[in-house]
């Protein structure tokens, strides 16, 4: 006799518990999904000059271990280089050389995505009711994605600072002096030699230590500066970015870089917002909406540590937002913070029973598409061709070049850093040192960067001198057109991916040097 097995009442129960749960949430997973499947189809356009110098800089570790100085491009040959970006540049390299560049893309696009989907469970798990938690995504998100879509060593952060303001956060309300909010200081650690955004971190952790201690003094007096919390969160963060095989030396990175205003002519992310106005006019409102949502969630705390709460809150958005004011490149940190902190002050201003969203059969379809969706890019990423993840990129360059060189073994690249490190990467030792300059802009002089951000600029023509081919961008109308008007230029191949040039004054000066 044949006996059916049956569902047990238990798990029919479990199965329509998770299956109303995720009826109520279906636009959060769509959020998610939608995230992930937009950061898919981009690839190609997203692999940029920053990932191709995290694969350059991942094989030479795996090869020769954590360099100590760059024997990349010519400018910069045998300087000093610290690699503060070492660890996750090794990562990505070793994920490529498992699964190429397709099971690479695919990991990243999946980690920047687990960093958005826990950005959702922070902000619910801070108390933002799930219709509030959407009301502030898509803005969240837009500013999100404007830099989290590129492929580099940045999107190793991403779970790092939202792990590390939850934890924050979580702590500021309770004031239940947990010991999982020490978790944070492993988390810098790593975040140290992942990223040079861990100063994001660590200017957090240390304003939660201040926190401790201005509560402590206003609850307890000067007994409150004795918090031995306060402090092990004030002074031991900074210590954190002292945790490289660079020790000391690292803060010669920090200084080069985020002092270093050549920057911001040179790299358009470091540039402040107002240069771009169609990102700078939805930034300032969302900046407004927050303060002012904010202002009204300060006002109608209950209660003095909710005030307290409130208050670290914004001071939190207000120096993120400051920094997204000042430079493109941290408008996705004040992104993903907003998200985090808005939706749970929008919570706390209304009154009444929690507002649940509405369930919708429609909504729950619609969640399982866009998720279908999301695994099927992934799949179909993992098939593509390696031609593919190069198609902004020129076919025909690479062998132009190579015939170029074969006249001239000893001839120099000026290459628009769009193409150097990519150069670097698909024939190494062809191009190795051979390269004008590559992403490692803080190892040039200021001279060399004012130079090369300007073609107007004091001592461009003599930069250009030894260098017999011109590698230029197209979208660079401007300059180009000022380059290649000069004397003795010879374009080799025109097209919208790229412009090659050979440069006579270049081998006569490079000639009568030799």
């Amino acid at each position: 006799m044949t006996v059916e097995a049956y569902p047990s009442p238990a798990s029919v129960r479990s199965a329509r518990a998770a299956f109303t749960w995720l009826e109520g949430r279906a636009l959060l997973v769509v959020a998610v999904a939608t995230v992930i499947a937009l950061c898919l189809a981009g690839i190609p356009q997203h692999l940029g000059q920053d990932g191709w110098l995290a694969l350059v800089a991942g094989r030479q570790i795996a090869a020769h271990g954590i360099p100590q100085y760059d024997y990349f491009s010519h400018m910069a040959y045998g300087a000093r280089w610290i690699d503060q970006q070492w660890l996750a540049q090794f990562v990505m390299y070793e994920m490529e050389r498992i699964g190429g560049l397709q099971l690479l893309t695919v990991l990243y696009v999946l980690v920047t995505g687990f960093a958005f989907g826990f950005v959702v469970f922070a902000a619910r798990d801070l108390g933002g009711e799930d219709l509030h938690v959407l009301m502030v995504l898509p803005a969240g998100a837009f500013f999100y994605l404007v830099t989290a879509v590129s492929i580099r060593t940045q999107g190793l952060a991403y779970p790092l600072f939202v792990l590390t303001l939850w934890l924050l956060a979580t702590e500021v309300r309770t004031g239940s002096r947990r010991r999982r909010v020490y978790w944070v200081f492993p988390m810098l650690v790593l975040w140290a030699n992942l990223h040079g955004s861990v100063t994001l971190g660590v200017g957090l952790a240390s304003l939660y230590g201040l926190w401790v201690l201005i509560t402590g003094l206003r609850t307890r007096g000067l007994g409150g500066l004795r918090d031995a919390r306060g402090w092990t969160f004030l002074v031991l963060p900074p210590l954190a970015l002292l945790a490289t095989p660079y020790g000391t030396s690292i803060v010669h990175y920090y200084r080069v870089t985020m002092l270093n205003s050549e920057f911001s002519r040179m790299v358009t992310e470091w540039k402040p917002a107002l240069s771009v106005p169609l990102l700078a006019i939805p930034l300032f409102l969302l900046i407004a909406a927050a303060a002012v949502v904010m202002v009204l969630a300060l006002a109608r705390a209950r209660t003095s540590s909710e005030r307290s709460a409130r208050l670290f809150d914004a001071v939190v958005l207000v120096v993120l937002a400051v920094g997204a004011v000042t430079a493109i490149r941290n408008i996705t940190w004040f992104g993903l913070a907003v998200m985090i902190l808005l939706p749970s002050a929008i919570t706390r201003m209304k009154r009444g029973a929690p507002a649940p969203l509405r369930r919708s059969r429609l909504n729950l379809v619609f969640a399982l598409v866009m998720t279908a969706a999301a695994a099927l890019g992934a799949v179909a990423v993992l098939a593509r061709p390696d031609s593919w993840f190069t198609s902004s990129y020129s076919t025909k360059a690479i062998p132009t070049l190579q015939r170029l060189i074969a006249r001239d073994p000893n001839v120099k690249i000026f290459a628009d850093v769009r193409y150097a490190d990519w150069l670097i990467w698909e024939k190494p030792k062809l191009f190795s040192g051979r390269v004008a300059y590559d992403t490692s802009l803080e190892l040039l002089t200021p001279a060399e960067m004012a130079a090369i951000s300007d073609p107007a600029a004091p001592g461009h023509e003599r930069m250009l001198a030894p260098y017999g081919i011109w590698m230029l961008y197209p979208n660079d109308k401007s300059v180009d057109r000022k380059l290649l008007k000069g004397p003795g230029i010879d374009v080799v191949s025109r097209s919208k991916k790229v412009i090659i040039a050979t440069h006579a004054v270049g081998r006569v000066a490079r000639d009568g040097q030799s």
